[in-house]
């Protein structure tokens, strides 16, 4: 729908090295997953993916954000390809996916820090609630920055056309 009315649509795939500091098994926080050229890592097979896809994650980093990277060890951050991708008009973002405490949240707010607008419909966001809390947590982290929490799809329909793009995150 986002795209028919003309708006960008961006999507983001974890895309991790096998090994990395962001996993508990090497002392992070995170069990293994979207180890790159595994089926893990693959976005949803009914997802119909019509735009560019900013992998995050692809040399170890924490990849929370769709804007940006940050080394786990020493803590450095990195732009991605994101904000380049998107066209200058664009005011307003919408992002969903996975997860709506942590990837969705962080590039949520980056799109904040950015001066975006930024909306994040509940009904297409899933939460994965790692620590007890996490969900409210990201929530009020959005009403604090401002972000349009939608729980209704109905309020998706104003956030397409002219000077929006979507980010699909996971």
């Amino acid at each position: 729908a986002a795209q028919n009315a003309g708006a960008a649509v961006v999507y983001t795939q974890d895309w991790h090295p096998a090994t990395t500091p962001h996993f508990d098994k090497d002392g992070g926080v995170w069990p293994v997953h979207c180890v790159h050229d595994t089926w893990g890592a693959e976005l949803h097979p009914d997802l119909l993916v019509q735009g560019p896809v900013v992998r995050k994650g692809t040399s170890g980093e924490d990849g929370y954000s769709a804007f940006s990277v940050r080394d786990p060890v020493s803590g450095a951050a990195a732009s991605t390809q994101l904000q380049s991708l998107l066209d200058p008009s664009v005011r307003r973002l919408v992002i969903v996916g996975l997860a709506g405490d942590y990837c969705v949240r962080e590039t949520a707010l980056d799109g904040r820090r950015l001066g975006y607008e930024v909306e994040v419909p509940l009904a297409l966001t899933r939460f994965v609630e790692l620590t007890e809390g996490d969900s409210a947590k990201a929530l009020e982290a959005h009403i604090e920055q401002a972000i349009a929490i939608a729980t209704a799809t109905a309020r998706l329909s104003s956030t397409t056309g002219e000077g929006s793009a979507r980010s699909r995150t996971s």
